[in-house]
């Protein structure tokens, strides 16, 4: 049995930025062999999401299911019971595990990732049960500032995180049509609907252009549906960061209309694979990571402003390189996978210190389901869940 502190790491076990985020740390840092390091990922039965197939370098990786229409106060229990007390950290970024910690008193020092908004009002009503709150974002990381700044001003963290780095431009010179192309979750809010749109009006224009559509989604068939009649698009479902890097390296730009984000994973790798990067200007790690130099930030639903970023950098190919090349530099430097993920272990090795004293017992300023209840057997609550 190892003597090492431990890493729980626990995220849902589907494809998409949050598990890319954690596999990008795991797998990239040089003092992962100073812990014994744990995944759980979790995986509700209910849920058909595209399952995350990269290989972890841990220590112990393991499948947590359980079903939505169970007692979740058991669901929380088995969950700390996998999560163990050894001494260390537990890092997550979901209601269910903050639960299981602070419900069942776990010893662990518990790290709060924050990915986007959503994660800074969980953070809100979890604080109790939280120790330290991480954020890859600097807006996200002075949210949780602001919120509690008595309890949190030395128990927030900014890291910026990384990804796969290449040790020379990947890029040539592109002489012919511009090649375009979205990356991300085929889902309402990722705007991948509005790219027939920039395409219809460049076409008006009389600027050609070819389109690759990488990710996977509900809203696949119905965009699939939508560029029937198009010969210059590829749809195309890669099921690691390696294949994904070998079909950006030959993309141009990166088009993307997204309506929310925390801190994209895609922009990271459009950026190491030499790509300019055209997105909506949001608040969070996007801000952080695009600017003039890189691409172009543009308003909110406005496809215009895309149609005329693109026809301006297909006028422009020495703009267009300069960005590019800029975007490859600016990755090695501020977003290399090794250099930030040795600085959240560095973090996740002051677990000791970083605890702080709380009231377990204080419940979090979250509702939760009368059936979920410790008196309440789980077998009846799966059956009164089941019958509605």
């Amino acid at each position: 049995m190892s003597s090492l502190p431990e890493l729980v790491f626990t995220f849902p076990a589907k494809i998409g930025g949050v598990a890319s985020f954690n596999f990008n740390i795991i797998n990239n840092s040089d003092f992962r062999n100073n812990f014994f390091v744990k995944v759980i990922l979790l995986k509700a039965i209910e849920d058909k999401s595209p399952i995350f197939k990269e290989k972890f370098e841990a220590d112990e990786v393991v499948t947590f299911n359980f079903s939505t229409k169970e007692n979740q106060y058991y669901v929380c229990k088995r969950l700390n019971k996998l999560i163990g007390d050894k001494p260390g950290a537990l890092i997550c970024d979901n209601d269910k595990s903050l639960m299981a910690a602070g419900k069942f008193n776990n010893p662990k020092t518990v790290y709060h990732l924050l990915h986007d908004y959503f994660y800074v009002n969980q953070h809100i009503e979890y604080q109790n049960y939280i120790d330290v709150a991480v954020a890859h974002s600097s807006f996200f990381a002075d949210c949780i500032f602001a919120s509690n700044p008595r309890d949190f001003a030395s128990h927030q963290f900014y890291i910026p995180y990384g990804v796969k780095q290449y040790d020379s431009f990947p890029k040539i010179k592109n002489k012919s049509f511009l090649k375009l192309f979205f990356l991300g979750r085929l889902a309402a809010g990722k705007g991948v609907e509005l790219l027939f749109d920039i395409e219809e009006i460049l076409l008006k224009k009389n600027i050609i252009v070819s389109w690759t559509i990488i990710g996977q989604g509900e809203l696949k068939p119905i965009i699939k549906k939508q560029w029937k009649h198009k010969t210059n698009v590829k749809f195309l479902e890669p099921s690691t960061t390696s294949e994904i890097y070998e079909i950006l390296k030959e993309q141009d730009i990166f088009v993307f209309p997204t309506k929310f984000e925390g801190t994209p994973v895609a922009v990271m790798e459009a950026l190491a694979n030499g790509c300019a990067v055209l997105v909506n200007d949001l608040p969070g790690g996007i801000r952080d990571m695009v600017n003039n130099d890189v691409g172009r930030l543009l308003s909110l639903d406005d496809v215009d402003q895309y149609v005329d970023a693109i026809i301006r950098l297909d006028r422009d190919r020495t703009l267009l390189y300069s960005l590019q090349e800029i975007a490859w530099k600016k990755s090695v430097k501020q977003f290399n996978a090794s250099i930030n993920a040795n600085n959240y272990f560095s973090l996740f090795s002051r677990f000791k210190d970083l605890k702080r004293s709380k009231n377990f017992n204080k419940e979090p300023q979250v509702s939760v389901s009368r059936l979920d209840k410790k008196f309440i057997p789980n077998y009846i609550v799966k059956l009164i869940r089941n019958l509605r």
